[in-house]
């Protein structure tokens, strides 16, 4: 998801037109932007950490095909909370850029890939003890940031 998200960000911002009021503004948006894409940057690599063996007697005790739903989402959860502030910096910036100049291009293209985002989600039910254990799981160190789901067993 947020390998897509990177790419957006280049294609849709690379240095925005000339036409753009205030230089200053720009600047500022400019800035914002490329700490977000840092910080995407920085989740994307600890996405290469490997987490072996799984030694929570809940989450071993599933079977294989929930329990890999399960990781998918601590993942996404780790994944979410990685990017999660300097997004916010980057979205609020946006918000400021585009009431500042008036050009809502940028803005619009942001919002369009967001719902893109949110309905890309499959429509996954868990039950209440699966989202307490994944609250829980998620709040452990191991679980606590991005890791390669590949690695876990």
């Amino acid at each position: 998801m947020y390998n897509l998200l990177y790419i957006f960000l280049i294609i849709s911002f690379p240095s925005f037109s000339l036409s753009m009021n205030g230089a200053s503004e720009k600047m500022q948006l400019l800035k914002v932007k490329q700490e977000y894409e840092n910080q995407i940057h920085q989740c994307q690599l600890l996405e290469n950490r490997k987490l072996k063996p799984i030694n929570d007697p809940w989450l071993s005790s599933l079977p294989l095909e929930r329990k890999k739903i399960i990781l998918n989402e601590l993942n996404n959860a780790a994944l979410q909370r990685c990017v999660i502030k300097k997004e916010k910096d980057f979205t609020y910036k946006l918000l400021d850029y585009t009431a500042k100049t008036g050009d809502k291009l940028f803005l619009n293209s942001w919002l369009i890939f967001q719902s893109a985002l949110y309905g890309e989600r499959d429509n996954l039910v868990l039950t209440e003890k699966e989202q307490k254990n994944i609250n829980r799981l998620s709040e452990m160190p191991k679980y606590y940031y991005p890791f390669n789901m590949k690695s876990v067993s």
